[in-house]
């Protein structure tokens, strides 16, 4: 392993200490993290071929990495390749430990490289990636080369800080917080920006980014979250008990597929979905849902564990590690309606692996298809959405009656069939009459102009330039796919319709909280492309519709303009079923924004931002492991309702909309030289790194 790694300039210090351990017995001793923070020991250097005497050398970490003197492994001293292997056991451990606790040394182990990644298409001139740039706006000059954030902060070499990690190390170490503050560099821990004298707090909730600013505390922030963390887990239970109520309700939850905000009746005139309208008026509309990752199986997966794709991990298709894993799978939704007494039932996609050591416990019934808009059943063709609206009715029917029920309608539209070109969307015939005669506007920003506006690693090779070209290059062709892609919410819609009427029947439709949401938004031509992944608001704003029997009379029929996010579906869900919500769930219970009197576990004012991750590989740097950045590259953001900010990482690319003015993102402005737009590209660069480390560590958000 050593010698893997020999030439890695950022991890050879750590080596050089191992070597200099047989030669300090008879120094005073120095604890394993003040010989790191300090960076005191002593170093062998060259000058014009001739080799020195040992010389200390002090100075802090960053300086010591930075200094280019000759590497410790030079062929011309072979014998320090052999004194880390005849040290004591225990000096070997301990220094190899603290290696390990390190956040620049896992930044070079687990990504492709140890340096920030700067990419221009004058530095990147590959063949067929490369397309003439013409700005829309002539005052913003392009950003081909960013790749650093702050005044010195780099996100492209930025990790996540697992805070239970340091407070381990602060105990063993017995160091107090002062020299926890000396120790920020080594853990990578964002606390603070300054600019010029004002202390600029970026760990707080504040409604615009400018309310950053403000005069210093005496308390710093993170000490006091730090603090609160150690009391939570001294003095309370692993769970939020839910508030008390007279009994848990029965759960309904619809589960659409690649369905954005605008596909619903009740937000847009061209398409009709009456009977999910029809939950808004006896309910709330959430006019700012979001996915915290934009695609299928991942935001599934978070919404079934209440936590970010970071923390469950199921980032390829086949992943299992979301059972017992990364998590502990009895804890999560699903099993805990079972074990709670619910008949669970799940109809149509799952898009996760199946192990039956699990599903025995997480469903009584389980249903599991999707992947093509028509399927053969007894002997002829039906139609996917028929299917689903024929099993939950008969779920429904034969339920026992003596129990509470949690059923899931996954249904597979509006997704497109993968790999039909021609016919991606295809609905029933009984609904071929629908929109006939409709002309559905096309988006403002499906223009030639907004694809050349998008960064330049955008190249004909993308994933979603290629389903644009299969769907929506043409007028005709936008047309024919979208009627059809609304012939199959419609279609959804009457489904729901169904299930609710046999609700009533049973008499039971009292006793039941409905939902209505999709598991990501889609793309229709907007910036040149088709479908998800992108930080885009076509792409991460999706319907919630909650239709709550204790909601209150002065909420039923109105909209909230609130951020929810898919991973606070599990703990409302679970609130409602008077369960208790499990400490390591990230999302919050949104009935909050609905109910008095509610019990919270966060400070009383509803988030007003959040970070966005897509990646498949690495989640902390987004690089490696993850697919080619001409394909579908990965991508973070941090939304707010004022600005959006966009990082790139394979590319070090960055991007800021004033999304308060700019709603439909058409002006890249994070070159404008106003100064209101740089102090606010600042701010947001700090509150993103922060958000960034507290949401992939598994932190509430």
């Amino acid at each position: 392993s050593l010698l893997g790694i020999l030439g890695k300039t950022r991890f050879e210090w750590y080596i050089f200490l191992m070597a200099q351990t047989a030669e300090s017995r008879k120094r005073p001793k120095m604890n394993l993290l003040e010989r790191a923070a300090t960076g005191k020991f002593q170093r062998r250097t060259r000058r014009d071929g001739l080799r020195k005497d040992s010389v200390d050398q002090s100075g802090d970490q960053q300086e010591l990495l930075e200094k280019k003197s000759i590497s410790p492994f030079s062929i011309e001293e072979p014998r320090l390749l052999l004194r880390p292997f005849i040290l004591r056991p225990f000096a070997l451990c301990a220094i190899f430990m603290l290696a390990l606790q390190s956040d620049q040394v896992q930044q070079i182990l687990f990504s492709s490289s140890s340096k920030p990644r700067h990419s221009s298409p004058q530095g990147n001139k590959r063949k067929n990636h490369q397309r003439r740039h013409v700005p829309r706006n002539s005052g913003a000059r392009r950003n081909h080369t960013k790749g650093q954030v702050g005044n010195s902060n780099s996100i492209s070499t930025s990790t996540f800080v697992n805070r239970q990690r340091i407070r381990r190390i602060l105990a063993r170490e017995n160091t107090p917080w002062k020299r926890f503050q000396q120790l920020k560099q080594i853990n990578g821990t964002v606390l603070e920006v300054h600019t010029g004298k004002v202390a600029i707090d970026v760990t707080q909730n504040v409604l615009r980014i400018q309310d950053f600013i403000q005069e210093p505390t005496e308390t710093t922030p993170i000490e006091s979250i730090l603090a609160d963390d150690n009391d939570k887990e001294s003095s309370t239970p692993d769970d939020d008990a839910p508030p008390k109520q007279q009994e848990p309700l029965n759960i309904m939850l619809f589960y659409a597929d690649d369905w954005t905000l605008k596909v619903l009746g009740a937000l847009n005139e061209y398409v009709s979905t009456p009977n999910i309208d029809a939950m808004a008026e006896r309910g709330m509309l959430f006019t700012r849902n979001c996915v915290t990752t934009s695609v299928c199986w991942i935001s599934r997966n978070s919404l079934a564990t209440g936590v970010y794709a970071a923390v469950h991990q199921n980032l390829a298709i086949t992943s299992d590690t979301m059972f017992d894993q990364s998590l502990p799978w009895a804890k999560t939704m699903y099993p805990l309606l079972k074990s709670n007494g619910y008949y669970t039932g799940l109809i149509g996609k799952w898009h996760a692996p199946t192990p039956p050591k699990y599903m025995k416990d997480t469903f009584d019934v389980m249903k599991n298809y999707y992947g093509e808009h028509w399927m053969e059943r007894r002997g002829r063709q039906r139609h996917v959405t028929d299917l689903n609206g024929e099993d939950a009715l008969k779920f429904l029917r034969q339920r026992p009656t003596d129990q509470k029920f949690a059923l899931t309608v996954a249904f597979y539209a509006t997704h497109a069939v993968d790999g039909n070109q021609e016919h991606p969307y295809q609905p029933m015939p009984e609904s071929r009459n629908l929109y006939r005669n409709v002309t559905i506007p096309r988006p403002q920003t499906s223009t030639n102009q907004h694809w050349d506006d998008m960064p330049w690693f955008f190249t004909e090779q993308n994933e979603g330039r290629q389903r644009w070209k299969n769907r929506f290059d043409t007028d005709q062709a936008y047309q024919n796919k979208i009627r059809n892609l609304y012939r199959m919410a419609s279609e959804v819609d009457a489904v729901v319709g169904a299930i609710i009427d046999e609700l009533k029947d049973q008499g039971i439709y009292d006793q039941t909280m409905l939902i209505f949401t999709t598991d990501n938004g889609n793309l229709h031509g907007e910036h040149g492309l088709a479908e998800k992944w992108y930080p885009f608001e076509e792409s991460i704003r999706v319907p919630l519709v909650i239709q709550d029997p204790r909601m209150p009379e002065s909420h039923i029929g109105t909209r909230n303009d609130d951020f929810t996010l898919n991973i606070d579906l599990a703990p409302t869900i679970l609130s409602a079923a008077n369960i208790p919500i499990p400490r390591f769930m990230q999302g919050r219970d949104i009935s909050q924004l609905y109910l008095p009197q509610q019990k919270r576990r966060q400070p009383t004012d509803w988030r007003q931002d959040f970070f966005y991750e897509w990646t498949q590989g690495n989640p902390v740097d987004g690089i490696s492991g993850h697919r080619s950045m001409f394909s579908i590259p990965s991508v973070f953001a941090l939304i707010r309702k004022d600005y959006k900010y966009f990082y790139w990482p394979q590319s070090g690319y960055e991007q800021l909309f004033r999304v308060e003015t700019d709603s439909f993102e058409e002006e890249d402005i994070v070159n404008s030289t106003s100064t209101t737009t740089q102090q606010a590209l600042h701010l947001m660069k700090a509150r993103f790194l922060f958000l960034k480390k507290w949401a992939q560590a598994g932190r509430p958000v």
